[in-house]
Parts: C-alpha cells; structure tokens; sequence
C-alpha cells in the first residue's frame, strides 16, 4: 500500500472516530466508503479511466479536512461572484452562515446544508445518496463518501417552478496552514412537473494548497427539468475532483453546463442515466487551459430505454503547455430503440505545446437508432486572421476575437444572464493576451 493512500485511508478513519454521534445509516455509508477506497485504491495511467490523467500530485500531499473554517474576511468575494438570489456558502468545507443567504427562496424549493439535512430529512436522503454515484466506480467517489460531512440538499416540490436559481458557493480561503481537503456531497431530488435552476461555483484566494473532491447526485422525476450550472474558476494552483451523476424519469430534461477554468488538475464527470421513455439530456461544456493546466473532462450517458434523445458539445482551449482530455461515452442498450443521440468534441490549440487526447465514444447495442459522433482538433484560421489584421485589428486583439468565438457557442448555451455575463468575464481574463474587462461577442 502506497503512504499516500495509507494517508487517506488514516484521514478517513480518524474522522469518522471523531463524529461517532451520525445516524446509523450515515456511518455505515462513511464505512462503506472506506473500505471501498481501501480495497481499490487510487487510479493510476494503467487504468484506462485515468489513461491521460495522473492523480499523484493529489494523492502525494497530505490534503486533509480542517477543523475549522479560515477568519479571513471572504465577504466581497462571495458578493463579486454571486448572483442575484438565495445561496448557501461553504468555506474550506464549512457550511458559512454568515456568507449565506436563502432569502427569496421560492416556497417549492427546499434548500439545507447537508448536516441539517441529516437530521431533518433523513429518509429522503438515504433512498438518493449513492443511489447513482456507485462507491465502487470511482475511488474518489469512496473518498468522498467516507469523509462525508459537508454539502447540499435541494428538494423540488412537484408541479414547483422556481422563477429564480439557487446558488451553491464553494470556496477555498488560501489561508490554512496546511493542505485543504474539502468533500462537498450536493444531492437534488426534483418532483414530477417541476422546474430548476442550480448553479455550483467553485473558486478561492491564492495562498495554500487546497483540494475540491465533489459529488452530486440529482435524480428527476416524471417530466421533471433541472438547469444545472457549474462553473470551476478554482486558483491554479488548487487540485479539483467533481462529478454529476443523475437519474432521469419519463419524459424529464436534464441540461448540464460544465465550466472549467482553475485547477492545476481538475477532472470533471457527468453522467446520467435515462430510466424513462421520452427523457432529454443536453450536455454543454467548456474548458480553457494555460500554463501547465491538466483539464479531463469525462462523461457518459445511458440510454437504458427507448425514445430518449440526448445532445453533446464539449470544447477545449489550451494555451501553453496545458494538456486537455476529453472522453465521451454513449451507450445504447438492446432495448432502446428510437434513440437520437449526438457528441461533438472540438479543440483549439494555441501554442505548439499544448495538447488535447479525445476519445468520443458510441456502444451501439439496439438497431433502430439515429446516432453519431466526432472530434476535431486545430488551430486559428490564418485566413480569418488575415481578414481581421487586413482591417487594423492587431495580432493579439485578433486572436482573442478568434478564440472567444470558438468559445462563444457553449458560453451562449447559458440561459442566465448574469451567470453568463460572469462567465465571459472569467472567460476574457483567460484569453491569450492577459485580462480584459470586457468581451466583444
């Protein structure tokens, strides 16, 4: 056994040694996770999940949970990056009071940290939590369940529409002494006929070294339809760890929108699984790395039963000597006949160093289908910015224009206006050529 995964496993031990008082339920969960871990251990490149994608850096630091959140003064930061409406803050991991506000929550929408939620809400959380994250799947997946404390629990009433989305802010303080490990479970349960709006953000100060392990968990009732937003513009010195895992009923509409920017490494799963007839899934994402950034994006949809249709479209941009990863798996069973699903993977490479592996994937085991996918890999096009330097725009005003372009297809995708406006802030500061203020669309 490693030192590093002796770490973990020893981390994982001593916390739940010291919250004896959980439910029954809860620490047969932490258990399971631990000994999940414990037998499996970390992935490695020989694994073929983790092919392009090398957890040591993570799994060598002694990244733990903290005891307590950091004093330092994170008010005008959560107040630059929130949106208009109610939010539930966390802070190296703490659920912030001081920093939240549920205020304008609308009357469907039930919104708890996970710790009041455990109490409260105990059978509805049980019958969903691990229900689609499978401990045995992913190590990190088992890390986080047995170090499971912290997080989210959001409940659509049926027939609920909520005019407004809820924000769930998770920050890293840059201010602990040692290496931050933070675990954030967030699980949403949308009735029948209901309609949301979710929008996770993970971001934090530059200082210490800190590691984001998250996993949500959403499950869709009949004609159901969530937005879900996430948007990682984590320091790049910090280490990110994230996947979503939904079940979708009958006729519901899951709509993902992934966002990756920070992160030394960061990797980011989506999955979801259609377990009714006519359900819809659209998956958006972009990536956009400099330096020596490592972005892996992974995702998977089963269609599991026929007449469901689902969309794709994953973009990259890497500059420097980044290294993007993008795999892409659809899987159409037997019975699922009358499936429409498409998966679009494109990347744009701005320097000679940087890199991309894609692997768009289709397992098709029924007949009666419409299906396809693709990947594409390239660099600006001379004559475009001949076109744009011929009229006085310089060099780098013209990339830049070039670039957000590209990028432009996904970001316009979010329906928000304000989290759109915040992503295309975020978005410019990335953009070759240092920050701007603003972004010509």
């Amino acid at each position: 056994m490693s030192a590093g995964l002796q770490h973990y496993l020893d981390v994982a031990q001593r916390f739940q040694e010291a919250n004896p008082g959980a439910p029954l339920w809860l620490r047969s969960f932490r258990e399971q996770g631990l000994s999940e871990l414990s037998r499996r251990g970390f992935p490695t490149t020989r694994n073929e999940d983790w092919k392009y994608t090398d957890v040591a850096p993570i799994v060598s630091r002694p990244f733990a949970p903290v005891a307590a959140p950091s004093k330092v003064e994170l008010k005008a930061r959560v107040e630059q990056l929130a949106l208009p409406g109610p939010r539930l803050v966390f802070v190296d991991g703490w659920h912030s009071p001081e920093l939240s506000s549920l205020a304008g929550l609308f009357a469907g929408v039930t919104v708890k940290p996970l710790r009041q939620a455990v109490r409260e809400d105990a059978d509805a959380l049980a019958a969903v939590l691990g229900r689609r994250a499978r401990l045995e799947t992913n190590p990190f997946i088992a890390l986080n369940a047995a170090l499971l404390n912290t997080g989210a629990f959001v409940q659509v009433r049926q027939g609920a529409v909520a005019p407004s989305p809820v924000q769930l802010i998770f920050l890293s303080s840059g201010a602990q002494p040692e290496p931050v490990l933070s675990s954030p479970r967030v699980v949403v349960v949308a009735g029948a006929n209901s309609e949301a709006a979710l929008v996770e953000l993970y971001a934090g100060l530059d200082g210490g070294a800190s590691f984001t392990n998250a996993v949500t968990e959403v499950v869709l009732g009949e004609n159901a339809r969530l937005h879900h937003y996430k948007l990682q513009a984590e320091p790049d010195a910090a280490f990110h760890v994230a996947s979503l895992h939904a079940e979708q009923a009958r006729d519901s509409r899951l709509a993902s929108h992934a966002f990756a920017l920070g992160g030394a490494l960061a990797r980011n799963e989506v999955s979801s699984v259609f377990a009714g007839e006519g359900g819809e899934c659209v998956l958006n994402g972009l990536y956009v790395g400099r330096g020596l950034q490592h972005l892996d994006n992974r995702t998977e949809l089963d269609h599991a039963v026929p007449r469901c249709t689902s969309r794709e479209l994953y973009k990259g941009v890497l500059d420097g000597r980044s290294r993007g990863t993008f795999h892409g798996r659809v899987l159409v069973r037997p019975d699922a006949q009358r499936t429409d699903a498409s998966q679009t993977n494109r990347n744009l490479l701005l320097s000679e160093e940087a890199l991309v592996d894609t692997r768009p994937q289709l397992e098709i085991l029924a007949d009666d289908v419409k299906c396809a996918h693709g990947a594409a890999v390239g660099r600006l096009d001379e004559q475009a910015l001949f076109y744009l330097r011929a009229r006085g725009i310089p060099k780098a005003e013209a990339e830049r224009l070039l670039t957000y372009a590209f990028a432009s297809e996904v970001v316009g995708a979010v329906t928000l206006e304000p989290l759109r406006a915040r992503v295309e802030q975020l978005l410019a500061a990335r953009l070759p050529g240092g920050a701007r203020q603003e972004v010509v669309a």
